[in-house]
């Protein structure tokens, strides 16, 4: 069972969804902030003076009133950047501080949204790391995919083990966001999840910094329970349990990345060997390994897996050490 606890918060990270190339309709939407947005404009209302049509104040936000009044009355999401923009006018207009500005964003920020982009597609970002989500990071960094072409905004786990797919990763990405990602048949034997959405992409690539065959920074500031799982996220997507000898490994094409998991390893008193080299046709990549009992043990205890495949051969390994 994957654990929900302990929590890292994260910082506000709505300006990290936008980015410099988003216009009109093309930036991350955040929906149920209507009651923020009724209360922001009476504010506005009251403090323009008669002299100042309110049409002129929705001018400045560069939409039409239909629009702002979609926005208003929570028939629409309203676009992060828009937000941030009505709040610029906010704080000028009804002469609000800089910390009055800042707690009104920690408030939108705080709500319990959904995110989509101007087309739909909704989902829920969390507000804070769990072991969950450690142990998805690590996946996605071990054997994940990302590619972004036109309005699609792709997000890929492959993986040969469908019920890995279907009992373990589908569940844990429906949990923590409230989207189901499309199951297909890539090629004989392969399989893969995949999850179309602009505020997920951006949430991993802009906010937790992901990228595959690369160490997040923010695993490196993450407690000893969220490093665990999210080198078993890791190990699950690249890792290997022998049949025949003690012996675990993880491969990866990036000796960087795996000397960093050694460092983690070693922060939770386990000791893996390597990297070592291969070279073949196909190419070069590096392997981390541990063929001592005790270290098998110990991870095993630390770190575990939850793959459905893996998990019963390291238990077997195990049962093997015991009867020896």
């Amino acid at each position: 069972m994957l654990s929900i606890r302990p929590e890292i918060p994260l910082k506000n990270y709505l300006l990290n969804l936008t980015n410099k190339q988003d216009r009109k309709e093309c930036g991350v939407y955040v929906h149920n902030l209507h009651s923020i947005i009724q209360d922001i404009w009476r504010q506005i209302l009251a403090a323009k003076g008669d002299d100042v049509p309110w049409q002129t104040i929705i001018e400045k936000l560069g939409i039409h009133p239909q629009g702002f009044y979609a926005y208003k009355n929570g028939k629409k999401g309203i676009s992060i950047l828009m937000l941030y923009k009505l709040l610029r006018i906010w704080q000028k207009n009804c002469k609000k501080s800089t910390e009055e500005f800042d707690d009104k964003w920690a408030e939108c920020y705080h709500r319990e949204v959904l995110f989509g982009s101007h087309k739909g597609g909704y989902t829920r970002l969390p507000k804070s790391v769990t072991p969950r989500l450690s142990y998805l990071i690590g996946w996605i960094c071990g054997d994940g995919n990302f590619g972004s072409y036109g309005n699609h905004y792709l997000i890929k786990i492959s993986e040969k083990c469908t019920r890995q797919l279907k009992e373990v990763l589908i569940p844990l990405i429906e949990k923590i966001f409230c989207i189901k990602p499309k199951f297909y048949h890539i090629f004989e034997g392969g399989y893969a999840l995949h999850v179309n959405s602009k505020p997920l992409f951006r949430f991993f690539q802009q906010v937790l910094k992901v990228k595959v065959g690369k160490i997040p920074a923010i695993v490196l500031s993450f407690d000893s329970t969220n490093k665990a799982y999210f080198l078993a996220g890791i190990f699950d997507s690249e890792g290997y349990v022998s049949k025949n000898r003690y012996l675990i490994t993880i491969s990866q094409s990036s000796k960087k990345f795996l000397v960093t998991l050694l460092h983690i390893f070693n922060e939770l008193g386990i000791a893996m060997n390597g990297p070592i080299i291969h070279k073949t046709k196909l190419g070069t990549w590096y392997t981390i390994y541990s063929d001592k009992k005790r270290e098998i043990k110990r991870f095993a205890e630390v770190v575990n897996s939850y793959h459905v495949e893996k998990q019963i051969k390291l238990q077997h390994m195990l049962a093997k050490m015991e009867i020896v």
